[in-house]
């Protein structure tokens, strides 16, 4: 039962592999927004969230009327007829952390239809998300530029995978372009697919699947190793990556530079986690071109962000200080905390799960080498208000000072290359240069072996 279960997680998550592979954000997996977890108030921020934008709308609309630079971007679709009434279409700032932002438009889906609107005074990335799936946890989602020009999507499914066309500007239709070359090559596979899942649906029902062991099992299996190999086969032969790379030099468009700018996102996510991975060059040339282009978009100041916070992480570079206060009201210098020593720069979140953990893994190893020039200074990016970062300390039982990011206001996470993410760990030597960014305790446990002695 374990393997069918991860061939349904596989089906289910087929998108965001693809997605990987492709270097474009098609999908997103989150954690269930709706899911409560212990010491959190998840659910409560979300709806909190739907209730500032209701205000966020009254009073952006107040403020354009005296705003000459405001711009409406109107937004519609059809073909979301498989989406009961109740559900609503969710427009995201690009990037954005669904759990807890709030969203800058929303439409209900009335009849597999919805129109939405909303104003924004440059032209920059905004992604749609249809909300029952966000709930689910696993979900698509349709980027855009917000260039004042009316966007018009047409949704169908084929094979249970969602195809989308756009008539709107240029730049929009450019990234459904992308988007469509992709999904057309796993056409073959995507019809394969769904027929070996009504196969097993018809026999065993739904969500049921053959005893481990058995022939179907055992033929199910085989047939699953076929369809992967023939994904791959497609991959190569169609040469997506050739295909687009001309696009986007023969071609150049805003949806190209949003191409590149997805591609190094990518690269750099790697990089922060790879201290031996190198930025592909072929994107950094390209991205190159594109900046003497279009050198005042939105796009390229945030991949300039991007790309400076590679460069300041790097193994081997002074580590980023900063300021920010602790659960007393006083405010603390990084550098002054951690002077001379060697040092653990943890970032976590009461509400990432994962965070705490590593974080509590942490105890030990400072509990033993603590009288030995080793500290951990921890900095949570909390929303709202303390009172969960409080309880997850009292319940954690961290023993080392703490400081907070609430709201964003310090800006820690951005200068680590967090965005929105849960938090990271960094080790730090005792002349304050980046050893790495640590994604399993043990490596800090290694490293003062190495420096202190066991």
């Amino acid at each position: 039962m374990r393997f069918f279960r991860r061939i349904r997680t596989k089906m289910r998550r087929e998108v965001i592999v693809r997605s990987e592979k492709r270097r474009l954000p098609l999908s997103k997996k989150i954690e269930n927004p709706m899911k409560k977890i212990e010491n959190t108030r998840e659910v409560p921020k979300l709806h909190r969230g739907f209730m500032i934008f209701i205000a966020g709308v009254i009073a952006l609309a107040a403020v354009s009327c005296g705003r000459s630079d405001l711009r409406t971007m109107r937004v519609s679709g059809q073909g979301l007829d498989f989406y009961p009434d109740s559900t609503r279409v969710l427009v995201f700032p690009y990037g954005a952390d669904y759990r807890f932002e709030s969203p800058v438009a929303s439409a209900f889906i009335v009849d597999g239809a919805f129109s939405l609107s909303f104003h924004d005074s440059i032209t920059r990335v905004y992604e749609m998300a249809v909300e029952e799936e966000i709930f689910k946890g696993s979900f698509q989602i349709y980027p855009f530029f917000s260039d004042g020009e009316l966007l018009y999507f047409s949704f169908r499914r084929r094979f249970e995978t969602m195809r989308v066309e756009v008539s709107g500007s240029p730049d929009n239709e450019e990234i459904y372009l992308y988007r469509n070359q992709w999904e057309n090559l796993y056409e073959p596979i995507d019809s394969i697919t769904c027929a070996i899942k009504e196969w097993i649906k018809a026999k065993y029902g739904e969500d049921r699947f053959p005893e481990e062991g058995s022939a179907d099992y055992i033929r199910l299996g085989k047939e699953f190793e076929r369809v992967s190999a023939l994904s791959d086969s497609i991959f190569e032969a169609a040469d997506y990556d050739g295909w687009q790379n001309d696009r986007i030099r023969c071609h150049p468009t805003l949806a190209g530079l949003f191409e590149i700018s997805t591609a190094l996102e990518r690269e750099a996510r790697i990089a922060k986690n790879d201290a031996g991975h190198r930025i592909d060059t072929t994107w950094l040339n390209l991205y190159n071109d594109y900046h003497d282009r279009y050198p005042d978009s939105w796009l390229v100041q945030r991949t300039d962000k991007l790309l400076a916070a590679v460069d300041r992480l790097a193994p081997g570079a002074p580590f980023p200080d900063f300021t920010a206060p602790s659960l007393d009201g006083e405010r603390h210098r990084l550098g002054e905390l951690i002077e001379g020593q060697i040092a653990v720069l943890d970032c976590w979140a009461s509400w990432c799960l994962p965070c705490r953990r590593h974080s509590i893994e942490l105890i030990p190893i400072y509990e033993q080498y603590r009288e030995r020039g080793f500290t951990v200074v921890g900095v949570a990016r909390e929303y709202d208000d303390l009172d969960d970062m409080q309880r997850a300390i009292e319940k954690d039982g961290y023993p080392w000072i703490q400081l907070y990011d609430l709201d964003g206001a310090e800006g820690v996470w951005d200068l680590y290359g967090l965005s929105s993410a849960g938090g990271g760990i960094f080790l730090i030597d005792r002349e304050g240069r980046i050893v790495e960014k640590v994604s399993d305790v043990a490596q800090v446990r290694r490293y003062l072996e190495e420096q202190l002695g066991k």
